[in-house]
C-alpha cells in the first residue's frame, strides 16, 4: 500500500511515496523505522522555509525581462529596490551553486552533463589519513549496484554490476572503505549466472584480501522455502502461525498483528539456517576471511508493543517465571535472545565465520522505540572492550539538523543515546549516516554542512560510519547527484586518524552531575561545538561547526567566531560551516598549543574544492616532537581569534606531507613556504617508485611571516602519491604554512 509523506515549503509541494514490501529489496539500506512511524498523524514532516532562488523557476533574465516594463522615471525607486534585490539572489545563487555536483543541470539549461559518480570519486582530492592509523575502514551501504547506475536509462544490469565494482575498487583503494557484499541473499542475483557462477564483487574480495570484507544480512527477506521449508517468508514475518504467537494490538488507531516475545527458538532457527544456506553459497567462492556481518534487523517485536504486552496474560507468565520485574528489561533480555538464537545458527555453526564480528542497525541508546542499551547490546560482538552504538543519524533536511521529526533523526537524538551509552562504558559508537535523498537532490543536507556534522559524530566518539543512501523506487535516482555522499565520511574520519590518541584513550567530558557533555550550549542557535579529552593529558580535541537550518545561502554567514567555556577554559576560536577541528593541548612546562587538524577543508561540493595542496606546517605525516611546535596568540589567554601555530625546523629532523594527484599536471610544481628565520631548508619529493636526495636552498632571512617559492622537481608533477620532505640543512627556520601548486601566478593568503 502507498502512502504519501508530504513536505511542505512556502511555494513547494513535493511527495515522496514509501513503499512498506518494496523498500527493503529496492533500497540497499536498512529501513529506519519509518515503515512503522509514518503510520503517525502527528509524525508527517511538516517545513517551513523559503527557498527564493529555485522558487518559481528564477532566472536572471526573467527578472530583468520583467524590469523593462517600468519606467525608469516615476519608478526608479522601485527598480533600484529591484536591482538590489537580483544581486543579491545572483550572490545567494552562487554561494548555493558551489555545494552543487559541476554541470548540475539546476544550474543551467546549457549544461553538458554531470560527471559520473566514478568519475567525480575519482577527481575528488583525496582524504588526508595519517599513515599506519588503526581506524577500522567505513562500511558501504549505499549499494555499489546502485552506485554502478542500476536503473538509469542505457545501462543494463551486468553494467550496474561491473561498474559498481569499478565504484568498490575505488572505495577501498583511495578511501578507506571496506569491500561490501550488500545482501548475502541477493548476492548472486545480479553475477551473470547461478550459484556456480562467481559474483564479481567475490572476485574483487578476493583480489584484496587484506582490506576487510563486510557482508549485509536481512532476516526479514530470508525465503526458507530456498532450503525446503514451505515458508516462502522468513518465519518472524509469516502470518499463518498459532494464533498464540502473535500479539493483536492497536498501533496509533490501526490493527495491529505481530510476532511478540515469546516466539520460539525452533523457528527462529529456521531463518538463522536459512542465512546460514546465503552465507555458505558465498563462502564456497571467497579465499580469504569475512570481518564484519551487519544484520538489517527491524523485525518485530519492537519496544512499541510495550502497552499490550502488560495485558496478554501469556506473557504475564513468561515475565514471572523469569523473575524479572521491570517489563522494559523483560523485553530487551527477550530480544535479545530472540537475536542470539538467529545468529548463532550461522556464527556459532560456520568454521568460517569464528572470527566475524557481527552487527545490527539501531542498537543505541536513543530517546524512544529503543530497547535497554545495557541489556541488548550484547547481540553485537564487542570491538576492543566494547560495544559500539549503530544509531541512524538521517536529518535529511537542513531544517532538521538539530533536533528530529520522525524516524529523522538530528543531533538531539544522538545527544541523547549518546549519553546512555558512554554512561554504560562505551565511549566510542559507529552510527549509520546519510545526509538526504529526496528526489530534488538540492533539498538535501549540502556537503559543506553534512562535512561539519560528521566531523562532531567523531569528536563524540565516532570511530567509523555506515554510510548509506536510499533508492526508494523507480525512477532511481542518478548516482552522479549522490557519489559526494561516500566521500564525506572518509574527509572526517581522515581527520579523526589525526587524533586517534584522543580518541581511543580520551572522552567526553562530565558536568558537575557527571552526566557526558555531547554539545557545548551557546547562545546561538547555529553553533554545535564538541569536546574530547585526553584521559592522561591535558590535551583536547574540539570540532564545531556553524550550521544553517536552510539551503538559502544567504541566511548565516559561513563563519562566525565564538567563545565557549570547556572545563574550566573560556576558548574563543573561529567555526566554519564544514566544521572546524582543533587540538588544545596544555604542556607541563606551562606552554600552550592550539592548532587546526582541516584547515584545507572547504565549504563546497567536493568536486569545486581547489587544486593546490595546503598543509599547516604543525600537522605533518611524521611524528612531531611537541618541544618543536609554538603558539603565538594576540589575545588574551584562551582568545584563539587570530593565532599562528608553527613548526621549528631545527637540526637534522625532516617532516613528510603527503599529496594525491589524481591526474599528471603537465605544469611545472612549487611549493610556496610561510617561514621566518635564516637557514637554509631541504626539499625532496618522492613516491612509490621513486625518489632524489633533498636540494638545499637558502632562504633569505627575515624575522617577520614571509612567502617563498621553491621550483618541485618534475616527478612531483606525476599522477599518484608524493611526499613531500621539509628540513633545515644549516641555521633556524620556523615553518607555518606549505602550499604545493602548479598555479605560476598563485597569490599567498594575505596575512
Amino acid at each position: 500500500m502507498w502512502r504519501n509523506v508530504e513536505i511542505r515549503k512556502e511555494g513547494l509541494t513535493s511527495c515522496e511515496r514509501i513503499q512498506d514490501d518494496k523498500v527493503a529489496p529496492l533500497a540497499g539500506l536498512p529501513m529506519p523505522d519509518m515503515l512503522r512511524r509514518f503510520e503517525r498523524p502527528d509524525w508527517i514532516p511538516s517545513f517551513h522555509g523559503k527557498n527564493n532562488v529555485r522558487q518559481g523557476g528564477w532566472h536572471p533574465a526573467n527578472t530583468i525581462q520583467g524590469l523593462r516594463r517600468f519606467s525608469i522615471i516615476p519608478y526608479l525607486y522601485l527598480m533600484k529596490t529591484s536591482l538590489c534585490i537580483l544581486c543579491s539572489l545572483v550572490l545567494r545563487a552562487g554561494v548555493a551553486s558551489a555545494q552543487n555536483t559541476p554541470e548540475h543541470p539546476e544550474q543551467s539549461q546549457y549544461a553538458a552533463r554531470v560527471k559520473p559518480a566514478l568519475e567525480q570519486l575519482e577527481h575528488y582530492p583525496a582524504p588526508r589519513y595519517l599513515p599506519g592509523n588503526k581506524l577500522a575502514r567505513l562500511f558501504n551501504w549505499m549499494d555499489p549496484y546502485f552506485m554502478g547506475g542500476a536503473g538509469q536509462p542505457g545501462i543494463s544490469n551486468d553494467a550496474a554490476v561491473r561498474n559498481g565494482v569499478l565504484v568498490q575498487r575505488e572505495l577501498i583503494l583511495n578511501w578507506n572503505y571496506g569491500i561490501v557484499i550488500a545482501g548475502a541473499g541477493v548476492a548472486f542475483n545480479n553475477s551473470g549466472g547461478r550459484d556456480t557462477s562467481c559474483p564479481l564483487t567475490i572476485h574483487l574480495a578476493n583480489e584484496y584480501p587484506e582490506v576487510p570484507l563486510h557482508i549485509i544480512t536481512n532476516w526479514m527477506a530470508c525465503s526458507p522455502r530456498e532450503i525446503g521449508y514451505p515458508s516462502a517468508s522468513s518465519m518472524i514475518r509469516s502470518d499463518d502461525l498459532p494464533a498464540s504467537l502473535y500479539l493483536n494490538f492497536d498501533f496509533y488507531g490501526r490493527a495491529q498483528k505481530e510476532i511478540t516475545f515469546n516466539f520460539p527458538d525452533s523457528l527462529i532457527h529456521i531463518d538463522g539456517e536459512t542465512q546460514k544456506y546465503y552465507l555458505n553459497r558465498i563462502l564456497h567462492f571467497l579465499h580469504r576471511p569475512v570481518d564484519l556481518i551487519n544484520e538489517n534487523g527491524e523485525e518485530a517485536p519492537g519496544p512499541y508493543q510495550l502497552d499490550a504486552i502488560r495485558q496478554d496474560k501469556a506473557l504475564i507468565r513468561m515475565k514471572d517465571s523469569m523473575k524479572i520485574d521491570s517489563w522494559v528489561d523483560f523485553m530487551a533480555v527477550r530480544k535479545l535472545s530472540i537475536r542470539n538464537c538467529y545468529s548463532a545458527s550461522f556464527l556459532n555453526e560456520i568454521p568460517a565465520l569464528k572470527h566475524t564480528a557481527f552487527s545490527f542497525y539501531t542498537v543505541e541508546g536513543g530517546p524512544i522505540d529503543r530497547f535497554s542499551w545495557p541489556i541488548l547490546k550484547k547481540c553485537m560482538t564487542a570491538r576492543n572492550g566494547i560495544y559500539y552504538s549503530t544509531p541512524d543519524f538521517y536529518p535529511r533536511w537542513p531544517s532538521n539538523w538539530k533536533e528530529w521529526k520522525g524516524p529523522w533523526h538530528g543531533w538531539s537524538w544522538i545527544e541523547s543515546g549518546r549519553k546512555v551509552e558512554i554512561r554504560d562504558g562505551d565511549y566510542l559508537f559507529s552510527p549509520f549516516v546519510a545526509a538526504g535523498w529526496s528526489e530534488n537532490s538540492s533539498e538535501d543536507i549540502r556537503p559543506g554542512q553534512w562535512l561539519g556534522l560528521l566531523k562532531c559524530l567523531a569528536v563524540v566518539g565516532a570511530e567509523f560510519y555506515y554510510v548509506g543512501y536510499f533508492n526508494l523506487g523507480a525512477p532511481f535516482h542518478d548516482p552522479a547527484g549522490y557519489a559526494w555522499q561516500a566521500a564525506m565520511p572518509a574527509y572526517a574520519q581522515a581527520v579523526t586518524s589525526r587524533f586517534e590518541d584522543v580518541l581511543r584513550n580520551g572522552n567526553v567530558l562530565r558536568d558537575t552531575a557527571g552526566m557526558p557533555i555531547i554539545s557545548y550550549p551557546v547562545s546561538d542557535r547555529h553553533m554545535l561545538i564538541t569536546a574530547r579529552k585526553h584521559t592522561k593529558k591535558e590535551k583536547y580535541v574540539i570540532a564545531a561547526t556553524y550550521q544553517p537550518f536552510s539551503n538559502d545561502s544567504g541566511e548565516i554567514p559561513e563563519k562566525k567566531m565564538v567563545t565557549v567555556l570547556i572545563g574550566k577554559e573560556a576558548l574563543t576560536f573561529e567555526v566554519r560551516r564544514q566544521g572546524s577541528v582543533y587540538v588544545y593541548e596544555k604542556l607541563q612546562d606551562g606552554k600552550t598549543l592550539f592548532y587546526q587538524l582541516d584547515s584545507w577543508h572547504e565549504n563546497a561540493h567536493p568536486d569545486r574544492w581547489s587544486s593546490n595542496f595546503c598543509f599547516e606546517a604543525e600537522t605533518p605525516d611524521t611524528e612531531t616532537d611537541l618541544i618543536n611546535l609554538e603558539t603565538s596568540s594576540k589575545g588574551t589567554a584562551g582568545n584563539f581569534s587570530d593565532f599562528t601555530t608553527f613548526l621549528h625546523l631545527r637540526g637534522k629532523s625532516t617532516y613528510d606531507y603527503s599529496f594525491c594527484r589524481k591526474e599528471d599536471s603537465g605544469h611545472p610544481s612549487f611549493v610556496w613556504l610561510r617561514y621566518k628565520g635564516n637557514g637554509s631548508v631541504t626539499v625532496s619529493v618522492s613516491d612509490q617508485q621513486s625518489g632524489k636526495p633533498a636540494g638545499s636552498i637558502k632562504l633569505p632571512e627575515t624575522l617577520s611571516w614571509k612567502w617563498f617559492k621553491v621550483s618541485l622537481p618534475a616527478e612531483a608533477q606525476k599522477k599518484g602519491v608524493h611526499v613531500l620532505t621539509i628540513g633545515v640543512k644549516e641555521g633556524f627556520l620556523d615553518l607555518d604554512k606549505l602550499t604545493v601548486t602548479d598555479e605560476e601566478g598563485f597569490h599567498v593568503p594575505k596575512d
